[in-house]
């Protein structure tokens, strides 16, 4: 994925986690969906005796519900062009603060904080030696991304993900049937790909229109789980102890 982007060090890193992360909901919103362990189905009989709307109003509420969202978090992975990434991200909406961590098959892990108008990485080995570091920080150390990688902190803001994942679905894509299942004891609305659940589904909850799931298709299998909208998430610089200088 990553083979064809080759700035310089710094915004390497940002445009190489960038990408990655911009990828994940890209492929969850043209994605089989992977086994919910968590998810009572009852697509035919709603969880509870609200009517249900159509899938094109559930789309606009949780269109509606997540662009003005102040912050969220979100988990889980997706299989991209035969490369699988792991995600864990909490942030803000225009991402002034912001906690990822992000597992690239055969590219490594990193996380990467935005917070006080820095940005921080933390990389495995792996991850320095595919940014070709000459002299890569110990695994349990922070780097201060240069000048030139902070642009890094718009493309880990959750509008960024959410706005690649709103203009790949439209209504004409939906089915006109509507779903209602359980995730996680919340009881929410399902809506999916005209091609059926296993294409790609969207999943939000019936008492605030927000989103709790998206899964992906058969081409790009994949699931992110959302949660903790609009709360204060507690993201913190990391210590002064923890912060290597960037060789």
């Amino acid at each position: 994925m990553s083979a064809t982007i080759r700035p310089p060090r710094g915004s390497r890193v940002a445009a190489v986690v960038g990408v990655g992360l911009l990828a994940v909901l890209a492929a969850c919103t043209t994605s089989t969906a992977p086994p919910a362990t968590s998810t009572t189905s009852s697509l035919a009989t709603p969880t509870t005796n609200v009517p249900a709307p159509s899938a094109a109003e559930i789309l606009e509420k949780a269109r509606a519900n997540a662009v003005s969202a102040s912050s969220a978090a979100f988990t889980g992975r997706i299989d991209q062009d035969g490369t699988e990434m792991v995600i864990d991200f909490k942030g803000t909406s225009d991402g002034s603060s912001a906690d990822v961590t992000l597992q690239i098959q055969d590219e490594g892990r990193v996380r990467v904080i935005s917070a006080a108008e820095e940005v921080y990485l933390q990389g495995d080995a792996q991850f320095w030696k595919t940014q070709g570091l000459p002299s890569p920080p110990a695994a349990d150390k922070f780097v201060k991304a240069p000048v030139a990688a902070k642009e890094l902190t718009q493309q880990l803001s959750l509008n960024s993900f959410l706005d690649e994942a709103f203009n790949a679905v439209t209504p004409s894509q939906l089915s006109d049937s509507v779903g209602s299942e359980s995730v996680g004891g919340v009881d929410a609305w399902v809506i999916t790909d005209a091609k059926g659940q296993a294409e790609g589904a969207l999943y939000v909850s019936k008492s605030e229109f927000e989103i709790v799931r998206f899964t992906g298709s058969s081409a790009s299998p994949g699931q992110l789980d959302f949660s903790r909208w609009n709360e204060d998430l507690g993201i913190k610089p990391p210590s002064a102890d923890q912060v290597a200088p960037l060789g």
